[in-house]
């Protein structure tokens, strides 16, 4: 993976200035320079990179519960001379293949479970149609998720190390990997009142890991540095630096203004301006992990919203018209995984069923149900011959742009539920008026 453009000097290639004057004429000389460094020093950085990894092996011998993560460890293992035959390896191998499944007929390898965040939207989809926080279903969910709050320090400790732990990982296994969105997502679906100390602790972490723009990103804090985003890596835009992003800002925001905090806490006042300024020209906002400028308009809107950000915001407005000018003829909204790659808005010849969900929610933040465009969205969700094929199944996940995206088999029946839920509610209340 290294930059085909590397130049004389190792190093250039992190000034962008250089972009057009990469040559690669010494490259192997460099390496050579390098490679006469004390053999004790090499040995040392391989011991230290092996002993990380072996310490953030999951129970069930994954790495962070990872099937991408594992089978580089794997491989990583065995250039270092570990036995294939060794306990290590062994387990390594029994917990990837314990992520096969199959869809209809079609075996595949998940690159993890996503127990806990599957979880926490189904139990929130759920409250907010109206089933009560004490019903059982309710709170067994909701023990689950409790019992998977991650108490350890772990790696997201190394740019905040004042914070207590407290944070949710994604899936059924993970112990040292929590992430932002997930944390947002569990604590908008365990009842307060249930596990009050652990919810604070959960909010306490959130909060914490708040980056120093006001915005939020998924695993770390603070980690966005502009020369590693130019490493010689592929994809190491988007995988080497975990920089604020719309969605997990607009998500952690929702959940913020869902648990009462006010709209001038000035963390959410910090929040609500890095959305202002990272809005596009055109009036959406680009999400990370879902497909991908419908996900990050809904995001940003739905935060906003619950934080109190009046439909009279000229950035409101702006995401309204926006998202009404892509909606097409049969009501629905459907962009391609292209976006993410390309960085532009992708429409798909058809809409999804999440999508379509997603936009909805979004416009019924600021629109009356009786809106054209609401009602539309709203027929094709609940017309039943969508519930299958393309507009059911197509990916809206995103795992790495231009590697792998993600099919959520329950987004569909959560968003559906979330976005007619609203629906029904504001009608109700439209009609007591």
């Amino acid at each position: 993976h290294l930059d085909r453009h590397m130049t004389k000097n190792p190093f250039t290639w992190l000034r962008s200035d250089q972009d057009e004057n990469r040559d690669l004429s010494s490259l192997f000389a460099h390496w050579k320079r390098l490679l006469q460094i004390p053999a004790a020093f090499h040995q040392l950085g391989l011991r230290t990179a092996k002993t990380y990894m072996l310490d953030r092996i999951e129970e069930d011998g994954t790495l962070y519960s990872y099937a991408s993560a594992t089978i580089f460890m794997v491989y990583g293992l065995l250039a270092l001379g570990v036995s294939r035959h060794s306990p290590v390896i062994r387990k390594a191998l029994a917990g990837t293949k314990a992520l096969l499944t199959s869809c209809g007929d079609i075996p595949y390898l998940e690159n993890s479970t996503s127990t806990v965040w599957d979880t926490a939207l189904l139990n929130y989809a759920l409250m907010k149609s109206g089933i009560s926080d004490n019903d059982q279903m309710i709170t067994s969910a909701a023990r689950f998720l409790r019992e998977r709050q991650q108490t350890k320090v772990a790696d997201w400790a190394v740019h905040n190390p004042h914070a207590e732990p407290g944070g949710w990982g994604f899936s059924n296994i993970n112990t040292n990997n929590p992430d932002c969105d997930d944390t947002a997502a569990v604590l908008k679906a365990i009842p307060r009142k249930l596990y009050p100390a652990s919810w604070e602790r959960g909010l306490s972490w959130l909060l914490s890991m708040q980056n120093s723009d006001g915005g939020f990103s998924a695993f770390e804090k603070n980690v966005n540095h502009p020369l590693v985003r130019l490493l010689p890596l592929e994809s190491a835009e988007e995988a080497a630096i975990d920089p604020s992003t719309s969605d997990l800002t607009g998500r952690v925001l929702h959940c913020l203004g869902e648990a009462g905090l006010s709209s001038d806490h000035p963390q959410i006042e910090k929040a609500v301006q890095w959305l202002i300024r990272h809005q596009e020209e055109d009036g959406s906002w680009y999400g990370r992990w879902g497909v991908c400028y419908i996900y990050g308009t809904w995001a940003a809107l739905t935060g906003m919203k619950a934080c109190g950000v009046s439909q009279n915001h000229p950035a409101v407005k702006k995401a309204i018209r926006w998202l009404k000018s892509i909606q097409n003829e049969d009501g629905s909204w459907g962009e391609s995984c292209k976006s993410a790659e390309e960085k532009t808005y992708v429409p798909l010849s058809y809409g999804t069923l999440v999508q379509t969900a997603w936009a909805a929610e979004a416009l019924l933040q600021y629109e009356k149900t009786h809106h054209q465009a609401v009602t539309k969205g709203i027929s094709f969700l609940i017309e039943n011959r969508h519930y299958e094929g393309a507009a059911f199944s197509y990916p809206t996940g995103i795992g790495l742009p231009k590697q792998f995206y993600i099919r959520y088999h329950s987004y569909p029946y959560v968003f559906s539920l979330l976005a007619l839920s609203t629906f029904m509610k504001m009608s109700e209340k439209e009609e007591e008026k």
